[in-house]
């Protein structure tokens, strides 16, 4: 079965800073990241369609950089670890 992804996924077990719509911050893992968005893992169930600001991220050598990115809710499924969610960035 070919995938259907425009943008080559690039496994990534980092951790991303994300401003929840409720204000608060949460630490989430990353599985996978693209030029078109990431898979995140997380405790927390969002919606599809919610959006989520993507505030940091820890680079391979553990530096915190900024992210100006919003990540769009766009399918989810339960995992052992909690809900792998599949994010697409928007652009402005």
């Amino acid at each position: 079965m070919k995938d259907k992804r425009e943008h080559q996924r690039i496994q990534l077990l980092r951790k991303v800073l994300v401003i929840l719509p409720d204000g608060g911050e949460a630490s989430l893992d990353v599985l996978d990241y693209s030029m078109g968005g990431m898979s995140i893992v997380s405790q927390i169930e969002f919606s599809v369609g919610e959006q989520l600001q993507l505030k940091s991220l820890v680079t391979l050598d553990g530096e915190e950089k900024t992210l100006d990115l919003i990540g769009e809710v766009r399918h989810i499924r339960a995992s052992e670890q909690g809900f792998v969610v599949g994010l697409m960035f928007k652009g402005d």
